[in-house]
């Protein structure tokens, strides 16, 4: 038999979904050498949203590449061979099948009907269909954003069925950007030990902010789970809430989940410059690398203050300034130490005012609205802005858009990077839009 040098990808089409009603396409990633040695049996990671998993399909938007990862990974040794069974989402009812009971949003929440349709319908005709190892230990469950909500319902209500958790960007909290009113999403659930968990969320996510996750992780550490053999914990200080950006770290629950341990190499530091005796809470995020390009956010570090009449760290990376002034912290992890210099002032408010201006094309529809991840009142004819209120050190990537699949694009209608605002002051934001994707002139 000759060997299968490449992986494959298998789609599975009309897959019925009893309780929801629905039919949907299953795309399964196999390994290279899967038809090579028929005694050889394979771990399974799910994966929700499917069609931005291996992007199999045009109209699917951006993709995680999941197949170039496995293959990576594979190949150099960093993890044993999987599968990975990725789910399409159907959007009839927008996220509906990824909240179980607890959402702000007026949706049905049918996660449960989601739920029986993987654990009931979709993993025995999957273990049937392909060489699995069916057991929890060797079964993951991975999504983002909401489908993050989906992972943490459905593996912590299930740990007999999924004993691997990624759960990226999770929508734990909803935050009311005109109100900054936080309606939790999620609930606490009980120590399932020895179940392996990654949770990780971005710093430009914006609304998603770190500390909602963080909190997470700190309240399930307490609960007994294990930070390193069962959970990580990663603040990716960069990252936006996109496709591309969980692609990009992707590989490190994997490693987590189907891999081994390895050297920590590096140690840094990352927090604000400025914290205030009296103001919002402020964090030091410590992050250790690994020689297999794995990082996590530690939550129980070992600290030292050069100057503890000014400023203190709890383990958990809190800061605790006293009084005004200059202050050094070290930081442990092994033979590795970094450290980093705070300013602490009297006092810093809570949040800032950011002053926006929004200037967009003469093709924009007159009754159009702007969303700059928010709905942006208009001002006048081709202006968009006001004043908005954001807590201080929100940092969120966006396009301005006129609703879903209307980005703006540049002249020649070509994507444009994501803009970036920082909340760190009080300021005035200005943009220009040029022109809108859904204005090309072969669609006019």
């Amino acid at each position: 038999m000759s060997t299968t040098n490449q992986s494959q990808l298998v789609v599975l089409p009309g897959i019925h979904a009893s309780r929801l009603g629905n039919e949907r396409e299953i795309y399964v990633y196999l390994p290279a050498g899967y038809d090579d040695d028929l005694s050889q049996r394979y771990p399974v990671l799910y994966m929700h949203v499917g069609q931005h998993v291996f992007n199999p399909r045009k109209e699917s938007g951006e993709s995680w590449g999941m197949h170039r990862i496995a293959d990576q990974l594979i190949a150099s040794g960093h993890i044993q061979p999987i599968i990975i069974a990725a789910v399409e989402h159907k959007y009839e009812e927008g996220t509906s099948e990824y909240f179980h009971d607890v959402c702000a949003y007026p949706i049905r929440c049918v996660g449960e009907d989601y739920e029986h349709f993987l654990i009931e319908e979709l993993k025995p005709l999957l273990d049937r269909a392909f060489r699995t190892l069916p057991q929890a230990e060797h079964t993951g469950l991975m999504g983002s954003s909401a489908a993050g909500i989906a992972t943490y319902n459905i593996g912590l209500r299930n740990p007999d069925v999924f004993g691997m958790l990624g759960i990226l960007s999770p929508f734990f909290v909803r935050v009311d950007p005109y109100t900054l009113e936080e309606t939790m999403q999620y609930r606490g659930y009980p120590l399932n030990e020895g179940q392996k968990i990654w949770l990780d969320i971005g710093g430009a996510e914006g609304f998603f902010m770190p500390g909602h996750v963080k909190s997470v992780a700190e309240d399930m550490l307490n609960k007994g789970w294990k930070q390193g053999g069962e959970l990580y914990y990663f603040e990716d200080r960069d990252a936006a809430h996109s496709e591309w950006d969980w692609g990009r770290r992707a590989h490190m629950p994997l490693i987590h989940f189907f891999g081994e341990e390895a050297a920590a190499v590096k140690v840094e530091l990352q927090g604000p410059d400025a914290v205030g005796v009296k103001g919002p809470l402020a964090y030091i995020n410590a992050v250790v690398t690994r020689d297999n390009a794995f990082s996590f956010s530690d939550l129980q570090g070992s600290y030292r203050s050069m100057h503890p009449e000014v400023l203190e760290v709890m383990p958990d990376g809190r800061l605790l300034p006293k009084r005004s002034g200059i202050a050094t912290i070290f930081y442990r992890y092994g033979d590795l130490e970094a450290s980093r210099t705070f300013t602490v002032v009297e006092s810093l408010s809570e949040t800032v005012e950011i002053e926006l201006d929004i200037q967009v094309p003469p093709s924009t529809p007159d009754d159009a609205e702007i969303y700059a991840t928010f709905e942006v009142p208009k001002l006048g004819k081709g202006r968009y802005g006001g004043m908005i209120k954001l807590p201080r050190g929100l940092t969120f990537d966006f396009l301005i858009t006129r609703g879903y699949e209307k980005d703006e694009v540049d002249h020649d209608y070509g994507q444009i990077p994501y803009r970036r605002l920082v909340a760190d002051r009080d300021k005035k934001v200005s943009y220009t839009v040029e022109n809108w994707i859904d204005l090309k002139p072969e669609f006019q």
